[in-house]
């Protein structure tokens, strides 16, 4: 057994949605683990393939999957594309990138609304590297591209999925040699939102929320019962992202235009909709 393609990025690029309609055509069997993040957190991970492969049940014929975008958090985890490439040479990797000061913006909400980062957004996002280290497209991706060549490595626009999602779908679809028609009739909802959306402050609660005795529990508690519990659980809900003041974004893009290059360098292309505003 041996996993066939990983989404590994970027994150909050659409990775939950792109996970989840991956997993609902009947040639995947997807990893019952949206992330599973083996290859970058466990050390001794050729001994462990057993525990890793036990959270797949394929059909015959399926292909294997999964989506862990820390699998290009680079500089925190330098030999996780090497590890892949020892696992499966011939892994396909699907790899969607976001505008890259929207992706900081979006991350920063994320950390906002659960109380993981509550600096303000002009201070956290130098304070912190990994903000900026995230958005680095072409740094993240060049170990990948050197060891599995580009015609392993499917390059995606969050901007072109969100638009009109079943031409992205189809685009994978081609990429992994499986039948594109039932992304069809895909579900198109947003999942993982940044804003708009209460969210569980406590991961005990949120692990416990998924098990067969909360949904029997949650049928026959009332729902007068259930709100005021339920308000008590939730983090505030923010209705709009943080502001981020135009001088910060523009020293943003400033660290970032260079990769920018890369990504268009990649793609063939000039990114106009990435650049609008900034260097237009």
């Amino acid at each position: 057994m041996r996993v066939d393609f990983m989404m590994i990025g970027a994150q909050k690029s659409g990775t939950t949605s792109l996970a989840a309609q991956l997993a609902a055509h009947p040639q995947i069997c997807f990893c019952r683990e949206k992330e599973p993040a083996y290859f970058h957190q466990v050390a001794d991970w050729r001994a462990e393939l057993d525990r890793y492969h036990a959270l797949y049940d394929p059909r015959p014929g399926q292909l294997l999957g999964e989506a862990s975008t820390h699998y290009t958090f680079f500089p925190q985890y330098r030999d996780t594309a090497a590890r892949l490439y020892e696992y499966n040479p011939a892994l396909k990797l699907i790899y969607i990138m976001r505008q890259p000061v929207d992706r900081i913006v979006s991350l920063y909400s994320h950390n906002f609304v659960r109380d993981i980062d509550r600096r303000p957004p002009d201070v956290a996002v130098f304070e912190d590297p990994t903000y900026v280290n995230l958005s680095r497209y072409g740094v993240q991706l060049r170990p990948y591209l050197e060891l599995f060549g580009p015609e392993n490595v499917l390059l995606l626009l969050f901007e072109e999925y969100t638009a009109d999602q079943v031409p992205t779908l189809y685009r994978i679809a081609e990429f992994l040699g499986i039948d594109a028609t039932p992304f069809d009739e895909t579900d198109t909802a947003q999942l993982n939102p940044s804003v708009g959306q209460p969210y569980v402050r406590y991961q005990a609660v949120r692990d416990f929320t998924k098990t067969e005795v909360f949904q029997k529990m949650r049928n026959i508690i009332p729902a007068a019962v259930r709100q005021p519990i339920r308000h008590r659980l939730l983090s505030n809900t923010i209705t709009e992202k943080p502001t981020f003041a135009r001088e910060t974004k523009q020293a943003l893009w400033r660290l970032l235009e260079d990769d920018v290059h890369t990504v268009e360098q990649l793609l063939g292309r000039r990114l106009e909709n990435w650049r609008r505003g900034y260097s237009d």
